[in-house]
């Protein structure tokens, strides 16, 4: 009977996603050690990363929208169902924020920036977020070369009752005509390993309306503007993702996974809105995306000093994007197909020779193609090597990890028909230190620095890439202190607060143009950020019912100190008898100086309520911070319900979203307007 039913959730998905999901034509072409280690890749960091538990993941629709829970982070959304959506860390950029499934690292197929709204929330553990260096136990190599981390742990599946399968499906329906079902099927075979298979499909016309009433004072005094009401087009989306999970034990000293993931979609690329007269129309830019990847991870302990880990990964992408051509709607729209590969392996050894020492070494090895239809095109191939040695001490309250990671990157590509190549390598040092003050009060700090090199995409995308990017080096500094005051049962109130130095060389920055698909990507010669964390939490249960309250806040001084020149062309005014350089020292483009949230519980016999406030400053789409690049300041108040039932044959979970519950008019980037009030319900059945 569950297999029947297992087969009409998959046909159910199934039909949906046949309705028009791929409607663009594509074209061919020791115990405790390992125990822990396996558990979360998280564990035994001595910085002390934010996290999402899987309880408060119940309470959201999406991953962005529980990230942005995280102090220091700005979440770029460029609107709708089907916007992109990254997240940028302390004024790093989202391109300097690794994402990493169980431990390997996701590849980005556009500018290196991830889009989080493609990952579902139905079978993480938690989520993780780490603003500087991690230091678990077996880290690859590769998870010290980011600036910043975000984890997704995937949760191994449990059964009751001596079951073998579980079965669950549900639907999601709301605003902007969003319809998304999904079903997953989860079964323990009789040596312990288990397969969990799942799938969700969702689909949305993306229309929303909105009001605009931009009013701008430009350099010459003019002032000019509209104030207009609209509906934005072109943000339809119809997606499907599938997702599959072996998870076993190959002893009792050894632990193992394998997860296949597939996502296809075809969508809108909605361009910025500007008015426009009546003949010209908004961008009818259609992409569609296929991506895949296999991975696994193994670990096992040998003896009581030495753990070794094996991770291996292979991925595909393909995006198509159709160009119409909006002045001319008779010509023929130009598509551009770009089919990236990537195979990566990690090995990694752990030491303990006894007491708090633990030395890590750790290799990895990537190999990245691009292949395309254009003419002329550079198929660049890359080959990167990373090589970590870390050693963690302690001496009672004080916890001491230095790390020495090597780059090295390989570039091929042809260039007037002859191939070339090109061949960098860097190191880059880490120190994290960790006191514990008092059972309750403890102090930590960081230093690192990270390098990063342009993207294929960067470089060699058909009317998106630049090839005179520069790599891209960070140095961070971070000096935080946690205060846990209250530790009882029944309360327990928290803070925590970091204060933290970045200086940046060669930022890249990647901004939107006619759509999410046109880039340009220049560099910042340097960057100075100057920041704050924030973060109180307090919780206390009454009775059955537990309340509670989280209060974040983030101040981030991030400037352009870029060596002004006289020879300055564009961007330049004169001050007395000198020129001066107006983006001197500007707060670069789309990071506010002040920004913050907060989140208000409560529980009570299986009902959970959540009402979350956003706030974020001004900010301007360029360092020249004048009033006619001022982005304005928005809030938004969101709230959530949600109702755990037991029945007979199972459980079902009832979840309202309420978002943008005062129906603000706000951009987070300029031009792409967000959508007011709108909501979302969902309903899950499992057994």
């Amino acid at each position: 009977m569950r297999r029947c039913l297992l087969a009409l959730c998959f046909l159910y998905l199934g039909s949906f996603l046949g309705a028009g999901a791929f409607s663009m034509p594509i074209r061919p072409a020791a115990e405790d050690t390992l125990r822990a280690a396996t558990v979360s890749s998280t564990f035994g960091s001595l910085v002390v990363p934010q996290t999402i538990t899987a309880g408060e993941i119940r309470t959201v629709t999406s991953l962005p929208e529980a990230i942005r829970r995280f102090s220091g982070v700005q979440i770029r959304d460029y609107g709708g169902v089907g916007g992109l959506k990254t997240v940028n860390v302390r004024s790093l950029g989202s391109e300097h924020t690794g994402v990493f499934i169980d431990g390997i690292q996701v590849d980005n197929a556009q500018n290196m920036q991830v889009d989080l709204g493609r990952f579902g929330l139905d079978d993480l553990a938690g989520v993780s977020l780490f603003a500087g260096q991690k230091t678990a136990p077996l880290q690859s190599a590769k998870e010290y070369s980011s600036a910043s981390s975000l984890y997704l742990e995937t949760a191994a599946p449990s059964f009751k009752g001596g079951a073998r399968d579980n079965l669950r499906f549900g639907a999601g329906a709301g605003s902007f005509g969003t319809i998304s079902p999904k079903a997953a099927w989860e079964h323990l075979f009789s040596n312990g390993t288990s397969l969990r298979l799942g799938g969700e499909g969702v689909g949305s016309n993306g229309r929303y309306r909105f009001h605009v009433k931009d009013f701008r004072q430009y350099p010459d005094g003019t002032v000019a503007g509209y104030d207009t009401t609209m509906v934005r087009q072109n943000c339809d989306l119809r997606s499907i993702r599938l997702e599959g999970g072996l998870f076993g034990s190959a002893s009792a000293r050894a632990s193992w996974n394998v997860r296949a993931y597939f996502y296809g979609s075809e969508r809108g690329l909605p361009g910025p809105v500007y008015k426009r007269a009546g003949d010209y129309p908004l961008s009818e830019d259609r992409q569609s995306d296929r991506d895949a990847f296999l991975q696994g991870r193994y670990v096992r302990a040998l003896g009581k000093s030495w753990t070794i880990s094996g991770k291996a990964k292979y991925s595909f992408s393909h995006l198509e994007y159709a160009d119409f051509p909006e002045l001319r709607p008779e010509l023929q729209a130009a598509r551009f197909n770009y089919r990236n590969h990537s195979a990566y392996a990690s090995m990694a050894a752990m030491f303990r020779p006894g007491g708090k020492l633990r030395l890590n070494l750790a290799q990895d090895l990537q190999y990245d193609y691009l292949d395309s239809d254009m003419r002329d095109f550079a198929y660049p191939g890359r080959l990167s090597s990373w090589s970590a040695l870390s050693a963690m001490a302690g001496t009672g309250p004080l916890d001491v990890s230095a790390t020495i990671l090597g780059l090295v990157v390989k570039d091929g590509f042809l260039s007037g028909g002859a191939r070339k190549s090109a061949l960098r390598s860097v190191l880059m040092p880490s120190l994290v230190v960790k006191w514990k003050v008092t059972d309750g009060f403890a102090l930590d700090g960081f230093a690192k620095r990270s390098y990063r090199m342009p993207t294929f995409n960067d470089l060699y995308y058909t009317t998106v890439g630049s090839k005179t990017l520069e790599p891209e080096d960070a140095l961070q500094f971070d000096l935080g202190a946690c205060w846990d005051v209250l530790a009882s049962g029944s309360r327990t109130l928290s803070f925590k607060t970091d204060v933290y130095w970045n200086r940046l060389k060669n930022k890249i920055i990647a901004v939107p143009t006619s759509n999410q698909f046109r880039w340009s990507m220049y560099n910042i010669g340097k960057v100075a950020v100057l920041g704050s964390d924030v973060r109180a939490e307090y919780g206390r249960r009454i009775g059955k019912g537990t309340v509670g309250a989280l209060v974040r806040y983030t101040f981030q001084q991030s400037r352009d100190r870029t060596t002004s020149s006289p020879s300055t062309g564009s961007g330049t005014g004169i001050a007395g008898s000198g020129t001066y350089d107006i983006k001197w020292n500007g707060q670069i483009p789309y990071i506010p100086l002040h920004s913050g949230s907060a989140n208000l519980f409560g529980e009570l016999d299986g009902w959970r309520l959540d009402v979350t406030f956003f706030a974020t400053g001004e900010r301007f789409t360029t360092s020249a911070n004048l009033p006619a690049y001022r982005l304005a300041p928005w809030t938004t108040l969101d709230a959530a319900v949600s109702k755990d039932m037991s029945l007979r044959s199972g459980e079902m979970r009832l979840k309202l979203c309420l978002n943008n519950l005062l129906d603000e008019q706000y951009e987070i980037v300029d031009n792409y307007p967000m959508p007011g009030f709108n909501f979302l319900f969902k309903v899950e059945y499992s057994f």
